[in-house]
């Protein structure tokens, strides 16, 4: 069924495929080329992303600046993992894009979730540190040959940590379900949309870009 794995991802990307759309009907152009992309075969062993990233491989590594993945999201907290040269301008980004719950910076409660997850003996550490930390990759999803193979900085983000579980990759992971269960009224698919843009945006416009190392 894949409403929540992983059609929840790809109704984000769409939103933000609409709002670039509503931005280039006003005369913006950005000021480097951005590629939307949904990919294929992904639990088959990432067959469409691998695919694409070799058939482009010279082209991305000497031009592509970073490569950003949603799986799939829900409600509750920005969840995110990725290259730690992108991790300020994730910070500043959440920020800036609202939880539409609190109405607060999605930074918020991003940070504390991400310090609570952490170990007990490493907690004290994370709370003196302002950033949001995120995560290392794995693998496991689309950013993998982008990552792991062409060596591009990578983001994977999501919202998450509310929804029950329970339908993962099984027929009930149905839009019922997701909106009786999950993102109810798509707010936080709307948010996502939103962080994702923003740094779609801030990555394309930037003269030198926002990595910190």
């Amino acid at each position: 069924m894949g409403a929540d794995d992983p059609i929840s991802g790809a109704s984000a990307l769409m939103e933000t495929a609409r709002g670039l759309g509503e931005l280039l009907k006003t005369g913006w152009r950005p000021s480097r080329t951005i590629i939307l992309a949904l990919w294929d075969g992904e639990e088959w062993g990432l067959l469409g992303s691998t695919e694409w990233a070799e058939k482009h491989k010279a082209e991305l590594q000497q031009k592509a600046v970073a490569y950003i993945n949603t799986d799939g999201t829900g409600k509750g907290w920005l969840n995110a993992g990725g290259s730690h040269g992108l991790q300020q301008l994730l910070g500043e980004v959440a920020k800036d894009v609202m939880d539409p719950r609190p109405g607060k910076p999605v930074f918020e409660e991003a940070r504390r979730r991400a310090v609570l997850g952490l170990p007990e003996a490493e907690r004290p550490d994370a709370e003196k540190d302002a950033s949001f930390r995120i995560a290392p990759l794995g693998s496991g999803s689309d950013y993998t040959p982008f990552l792991q193979h062409l060596t591009l900085s990578a983001l994977n983000v999501g919202f998450g940590g509310e929804s029950p579980g329970g339908v993962y990759h099984s027929a009930y992971d149905t839009v019922k379900w997701y909106q009786t269960y999950s993102d109810t009224d798509y707010s936080y698919g709307r948010t996502l949309s939103q962080v994702t843009g923003t740094l779609i945006l801030r990555l394309s416009e930037a003269a030198v870009l926002p990595f910190q190392f």
